[in-house]
């Protein structure tokens, strides 16, 4: 793992974030932690006046440390707050909390709400020196495991229903909309097009990382990763059709574990034709978004897709969405008829909408960043995966209702 300060080439997967940030409620515990810090000598540590509700509130907004102390005095309920600040920190920070109760149940529960340990007060200044030494040395593989980001794979049952732009825009809407630090990852590596999508500048590391598995660390993902945003990072490449490409597909699954410790949510987009390298990614992905139109194809592709994936993943939640309805309106099987045949309900439909796709996407911008009823439908499917914000459910509502139950 890098320790460093991160260098140009890092382009930011670690600038501007703080090894070590504490929120401490009291003065004398904030004494004893930047005691700790000096005699330490820790670089890149910040230490905050506040609580536990500051932390979820600062960090909802700014990079996750790597180590985070916060402080439980004032909340009444802590397993709560612990929870929602899991929500906000980045995937693979360790945290500790400090707090007046000296309670065994309040200690065990912290642990399996996932801290790494409960110091209470009053803290010495060589109880936490050996709490921070005793965390650093347990991070890495197996804290790692404990929490990873979540892995939302898409995949088009035929080619052009929109599966590329789907996933541009729900990673899009993640990062610029939710404030998460999303990986957008494109397999397609000769004919992808997620990064012409966001007006990038594809490059060589995802073909280096899936023929060479042992460089997939920490510091080559930095340098691989190409920054839309400060919290969407693309990974694509563009690969000459005549030219054979030597997979290691088992680089595949190391590749996705990497950037979903470092990312709360890795959108992969599958190309038309599964191979290996596909089976990997629905192996280990919390959902499939299936991508079709309202075509006898569509639903017969549909189905064998949905028929396949239980066998190498029976926990991952399938999502169907019909894209660009309208389009051919007199040979469009009737919903009904498409959804009898898929043996399941449609969860979202988004209309045919031309001239506000092309737009986005000749100038490459997400379509979900335009105004319409097909970004309306994307923000409803971003709900889907990561919850709907506070105070839009009354506001979607008729949105919602709109583009489900009327074709």
């Amino acid at each position: 793992m890098a320790t460093a300060i991160a260098t140009t080439e890092q382009i930011g997967l670690d600038r501007h974030r703080e090894h070590f940030l504490a929120f401490c409620s009291d003065t004398a515990t904030q004494a004893v932690v930047d005691q700790v810090v000096s005699e330490l000598m820790m670089s890149h540590a910040a230490i905050r006046k506040g609580g536990i509700k500051d932390a979820i509130k600062h960090l909802s907004e700014h990079r996750s440390p790597r180590l985070l102390i916060v402080d439980l005095d004032g909340s009444d309920l802590p397993l709560s707050d612990i929870d929602r600040l899991a929500d906000v920190c980045e995937p693979g920070v360790t945290v500790v909390a400090i707090g007046e109760r000296n309670d065994c149940g309040l200690f065990r529960d912290l642990l399996n709400h996932g801290v790494a340990d409960y110091l209470v007060k009053p803290i010495s200044p060589g109880l936490l020196q050996k709490t921070i030494g005793n965390v650093s040395d347990q991070a890495g593989p197996s804290k790692s495991a404990n929490k990873l980001g979540r892995l939302v794979v898409t995949a088009g049952t035929r080619g052009g229903v929109g599966a590329t732009t789907l996933a541009t825009s729900i990673a899009w809407l993640a990062a610029e909309e939710r404030r998460r630090r999303v990986a957008l990852v494109d397999l397609d590596l000769q004919y992808g097009t997620v990064a012409l999508s966001l007006d990038l500048e594809p490059s060589h590391g995802l073909r280096e990382a899936l023929e060479n598995p042992n460089r997939i660390d920490s510091l080559f993902m930095e340098r691989v990763l190409v920054q839309h945003s400060d919290r969407l990072f693309v990974l694509s490449a563009e690969e000459s059709p005549d030219e054979t490409l030597l997979l290691d597909f088992s680089a595949v699954e190391l590749l996705l574990t990497e950037l979903r410790t470092k990312f709360h949510y890795v959108f992969v987009d599958l190309p038309r034709t599964f191979n290996p390298c596909t089976q990997q990614a629905l192996q280990n992905a919390s959902e499939l978004i299936l991508v079709s139109d309202l075509s006898l194809a569509g639903m017969r592709d549909t189905m064998r897709l949905m028929s396949f994936l239980p066998n190498i993943n029976a926990s991952c939640n399938i999502m169907v969405v019909v894209n660009r309805c309208g389009e051919h309106r007199q040979g469009e099987m009737p919903r009904a008829e498409f959804e009898k045949g898929i043996g399941r309900k449609i969860d979202l439909v988004l209309p045919f909408d031309a001239k506000t796709v092309a737009a986005a996407t000749n100038f490459g911008q997400p379509v979900a960043s335009t105004k319409g009823p097909v970004a309306d439908g994307l923000r409803d499917l971003t709900d889907r995966l990561c919850g709907r914000q506070a105070g839009a459910a009354m506001s979607a509502k008729g949105v919602w209702k709109r583009l489900i139950n009327k074709i």
